[in-house]
């Protein structure tokens, strides 16, 4: 049984010591870093942060480590030679699945620290988390009885599917739901009232229990971050957030940052079924070292999307007004996004290891979060339609839940086909970039959509980041202002009409003080040569959503309503 220990000696390095005690399953043993993390479809190539790698037998004599591949140690021992493998791992980055050290507290994802040693992927495991004897400890692990810093693991991936806070300060918050105890754990949570997410959570949990007919656990933790963003990842038993301390303090019922948090928390628990227990086929198991890739993320995540802000709904925390909003919302991100008429869904899922590579994102992207929330939206509406309110996505994810673990490619639609006739609407709106049929859809559930042009500007259509008193160019739109004039991704912009712009917000003023259609004198940088450009003021064309229920409806009553699983 592999045995792992983490420790650290000066936490203001932000480096831990790790070390790995293992019998050697054969002859020169390999031990291997992911390169990925499930919930995260990029490459991240962890093992860039592991430094002082050592080796030795049981009794201390040294042995020969080799790295052979960039994530990949091979050492020196014979078959059932028991071994001990060192190294550091520098943990400076505090997001939801990243790893971090500092004086008051030490989070980390094993994903990203843990080498698996080849062979021993399936044994079951221990982890001994060597934190100040004051601090406490919180993970989905199972604690070892008589030792609360030790920890037992299924196997590998439950290891490090299982991420671990150890703090001096954490505030925890316990109850029971569906058969289920539920911890609210937060860290740097100083003036942010917690209390009030108790009951919420609570609800979101137990309408998302009744509609997969119970929990498949018993014990689950949210843990919560209060820190600089809004981040969340899913695990088997548990959830990291990052929840951003400027929407928190504060925050009540009704708030954007109150709001928030709940849809992330939400968005987080579906996850129990949807990506932990019904994923697709190419993820079982899970290849760490390469991209792995499924043209089924849009169902993993853009699913999940929707189910997040619906339970909202369903569990009587948002009114059926402010679900319509924000549904409303995700159309109008969408519909103004330029990517939609050349980028597919399923060709997004497929492609999501290469959208940071993409030079061109601003025209040529869209989220499948975000598509795929939409599109799972009209998706009910249909099956919903054409079952005459018999069924709907509710019985298409319990099918799936009770049936078709993993998934293959089609599997979901063939799910859907055996409760409703979709006719083409996979090959017309997953598969393909047709326009999505918002005014067919909606209208069958009560639900009028507005759809009005409006001019922003003048505007450069671009998207531009301040970076140290200079304004530069991220992206810029087709069509847009920015293109016309030239202007290409990493270009300054120095001044527009004779005024200078060291950050956004001379930009607008700038904007602002020019006629429309006016073209006036832009000088910009570009790899260190000055030019001059001609700029034309010109609006940027946008379109506005709105969606309001309209005269009684059963079937929106049906998909809105309170306990609907």
């Amino acid at each position: 049984m592999p045995s792992y220990t983490i420790s650290w000696n000066d936490p203001h390095e932000h480096t831990y010591d790790i070390t790995i005690a293992f019998t050697a399953p054969a002859d020169d043993p390999e031990l291997a870093l992911p390169a990925w993390r499930p919930g995260r479809y990029l490459i991240q190539n962890y093992a860039a942060d592991i430094t002082s790698w050592t080796a030795a037998t049981g009794g201390g004599d040294p042995l020969d480590i080799e790295k052979t591949a960039k994530s990949v140690w091979r050492v020196r021992a014979g078959r059932g030679e028991n071994v001990l493998v060192r190294y550091r791992f520098y943990a400076a980055v505090l997001d939801a699945g990243s790893s971090f050290l500092d004086g008051d507290e030490a989070y980390f994802n094993g994903s990203n620290l843990f080498m698996m040693v080849e062979g021993l992927r399936g044994e079951e495991s221990r982890l001994t988390v060597a934190s100040p004897a004051e601090w406490r400890i919180e993970t989905q692990l199972r604690a070892d009885e008589g030792n609360e810093n030790a920890f037992a693991s299924r196997d590998y991936d439950h290891l490090i599917d299982s991420p671990v806070i150890a703090a001096r300060r954490l505030i925890r918050h316990s109850f029971k739901q569906s058969g289920a105890t539920i911890h609210l754990v937060f860290a740097n949570a100083k003036r942010i009232d917690t209390d009030q997410f108790i009951d919420p959570v609570r609800a979101i949990v137990g309408e998302q229990a009744a509609m997969f007919g119970g929990l498949p656990l018993r014990d689950y933790r949210f843990l919560i971050h209060v820190g600089d963003r809004w981040h969340g990842v899913e695990h088997e038993s548990s959830c990291s957030i990052i929840a951003r301390r400027s929407d928190l303090l504060g925050a009540a019922g009704g708030d954007a940052g109150y709001d928030r948090f709940l849809s992330i928390a939400s968005h987080e628990f579906f996850h129990v079924w949807n990506v932990k227990r019904i994923l697709p086929a190419a993820f079982a198991p899970y290849d760490y070292s390469k991209e792995t890739c499924t043209r089924l993320l849009w169902v993993m995540e853009g699913v999940t999307s929707y189910y997040g802000e619906l339970t909202l709904a369903r569990a009587g925390l948002w009114d059926q007004d402010r679900y319509l909003t924000h549904l409303a919302g995700e159309i109008e991100t969408l519909e103004n996004l330029p990517g939609r008429e050349v980028l597919s869904l399923s060709q997004a899922s497929f492609d999501a290891w290469l959208q940071n590579d993409v030079h061109d994102r601003a025209n040529s992207l869209i989220s499948f979060y975000n598509k795929g929330e939409v599109v799972a939206a009209l998706l009910d509406l249909l099956i919903r339609r054409e079952s005459g309110g018999a069924k709907s996505l509710d019985d298409v994810m319990r099918l799936l839940w009770r049936e078709e673990k993993p998934l293959e490619e089609s599997a979901f639609e063939q799910a859907v086909a055996r409760l409703c006739d979709p006719g083409d609407f996979f090959d017309r709106y997953v598969h393909g970039t047709d326009p999505l049929p918002y005014e067919e859809l909606l209208p069958a559930v009560g639900v009028a959509i507005g759809s009005a042009p409006q001019e922003v500007g003048p505007s450069l259509a671009a998207t531009v980041r301040g970076e140290g008193g200079r304004l530069m160019v991220v992206n810029s739109t087709r069509g847009g202002a920015a293109m016309r004039a030239g202007l290409l991704a990493g270009d300054e912009i120095i001044s527009i009409d004779g005024s200078r712009t060291a950050g956004e917000t001379d930009l607008k003023r700038v904007l602002r003080s020019i006629d429309p259609g006016t073209s006036v004198e832009m000088i910009v940088a570009r790899a260190g040569v000055v030019r001059t450009t001609t700029l034309e003021a010109l609006p940027e064309a946008r379109v506005k959503i709105t969606l309001k229920a309209v005269g009684e409806s059963a079937l929106r009553d049906q998909w809105l309503r309170r306990g609907n699983g």
